[in-house]
């Protein structure tokens, strides 16, 4: 009788974790990005071109995938604490990319808009999506 109350305890407690976990889909706008030059010196983002792509957050399995023409694959390595100011929130994600290089996601949403800004920081890139969050 005991095995079968630690069995359902743990079945409990499985299925409270798993209800936690979600996956969150959003359709782009568009893209920006910067550069590092040789010297490692940024360029200025260029201007935002039309980009109507999906990106997923899937809390689940620990990943943010953006399917772009090459699909841009991150798993998350940590999560941040939020951070909250008079401009709006931010989520930070601590990420590796395929290549196994670290990288850092954010997720910025404008306070007052529907509008957020995914910035992915790579070593010698950074791109940024404007998108919105579809249920």
């Amino acid at each position: 009788m005991k095995f079968l109350k630690n069995i359902s305890l743990v079945f409990l407690l499985f299925i409270g974790l798993s209800a936690s976990a979600q996956t969150y889909r959003f359709e782009t706008s568009g893209v920006s990005m910067s550069v590092k030059n040789s010297k490692g010196k940024w360029s200025e983002y260029s201007d935002f071109k039309e980009a109507k792509i999906v990106v997923t957050l899937d809390t689940n399995k620990d990943r943010i995938v953006v399917y772009s023409e090459v699909v841009q694959l991150y798993t998350i390595l940590g999560y941040d604490d939020p951070k909250t100011n008079e401009e709006g929130s931010v989520d930070t994600f601590q990420c590796v990319n395929v290549d196994g290089e670290k990288c850092v996601l954010v997720i910025r949403t404008i306070k007052g808009s529907d509008v957020k800004q995914l910035y992915i920081y790579e070593d010698s890139r950074v791109l940024i999506y404007n998108m919105k969050y579809v249920k």
